[in-house]
């Protein structure tokens, strides 16, 4: 368990799965580039881990057919991780291995999740749920350890902390 933590800074920082061909400059297939463009910007963060089946996956570049959503995708980083690829895999166990596809939002200061779901959600429910936590005046936390003094998979500073990529 430890061991899958305790992962190497190239694997979010690696050149091979940088940011997405998409028009959208805050879209990214590297989780580490969005959390450095999601940090550097002080903006939230969408995290979505597909399975790799493309009628399962959530298709972010479809959400953006719906004016209203696409706005309120503009005001986050958008990390889309395909969990099939090497890097998805280490992606998706830093995040506990949940069910797939998986939504999860990080606060502005990428330092606590906010929200998380493997459930169905419609597209207007998930326009409300990311217009809330914009401006929700939540308190983040800080590292959040288990007894053994493993990262818990709900903290992106404690996974990122084990991986030594924050001091």
């Amino acid at each position: 368990m430890v061991g899958c933590f305790l992962l190497t800074a190239g694997l979010f920082f690696g050149a091979e799965a940088a940011a997405s061909d998409t028009p959208h400059t805050a879209e990214f297939a590297n989780y580490g580039e969005a959390w450095k463009a999601a940090k550097a910007d002080k903006r939230p963060m969408l995290v979505v881990l597909n399975t790799g089946d493309e009628k399962k996956d959530v298709d972010v570049h479809g959400l953006r057919d719906n004016e209203k959503l696409s706005k309120v995708l503009d005001e986050y980083v958008v990390a889309q991780i395909d969990t099939t690829t090497e890097h998805g895999q280490k992606v998706l166990k830093s995040f506990g291995s949940p069910t797939l596809p998986r939504l999860v939002v990080i606060d502005n200061k990428q330092s606590k999740q906010v929200f998380a779901t493997s459930a169905k959600v419609s597209e207007s429910n998930l326009k409300n749920l990311l217009e809330k936590q914009l401006n929700s005046k939540e308190a983040t936390t800080s590292l959040n350890l288990d007894m053994f003094g493993n990262p818990k998979p709900d903290c992106p500073n404690c996974r990122l902390k084990a991986m030594g990529l924050l001091k």
